[in-house]
């Protein structure tokens, strides 16, 4: 999974309720994110670097991930997702960053799908509150009142939220 923000943090509690026989290895450009992933249940966490991709091709037995979860989705995390991805693996790009996935003969590797959902299904979005419910998924948050917000994308944009914003209105 690259991107350990909010979203990659819950993504990381998914993955591990639903398959506890999975590596999760979460990939960010941050040292304290990446140490919230481990909390949340990451395997492994590791700083996004040019020995990244050699790592996670190590940590596979030279195979790559089966699946790549891109919560990004800016160049460089797409260029790193389709280097990761396995023959016959799955890339999902989650996130919104505006960049390109370079396709060509050779990457993403033969036979890798790759999907770009924008949302899910109303039974998947019960699934996660289930999930939430159970107490099996949490969610860090930091809450802004709406006077506030500037300052809260602010904070989203240079990467200093831990886990979600949440802007509240005055009631």
């Amino acid at each position: 999974m690259i991107g350990a923000g909010g979203l990659g943090q819950v993504t990381i509690q998914i993955l591990r309720a639903l398959s506890a026989a999975t590596t999760v290895v979460a990939v960010d450009t941050d040292a304290g994110k990446l140490e919230t992933a481990e909390h949340m249940g990451a395997d492994l966490s590791l700083l996004s670097s040019d020995e990244t991709i050699t790592h996670i091709k190590d940590v596979t037995g030279q195979q790559g991930a089966q699946l790549v979860l891109d919560m990004v989705g800016i160049d460089p995390t797409l260029r790193m997702a389709a280097q990761v991805a396995r023959t016959l693996g799955h890339v999902t790009i989650v996130g919104l960053g505006g960049g390109v996935l370079p396709v060509n003969f050779s990457s993403p590797p033969h036979e890798c799908s790759v999907v770009s959902p924008y949302w899910g299904y109303l039974a998947e979005l019960m699934e996660v509150i289930t999930l939430a419910q159970q107490e099996k998924i949490k969610m860090l948050v930091e809450y802004f009142p709406l006077e506030r917000a500037d300052e809260a994308y602010r904070l989203l944009h240079d990467g200093k939220i831990r886990g979600r914003a949440v802007i509240t209105p005055h009631v």
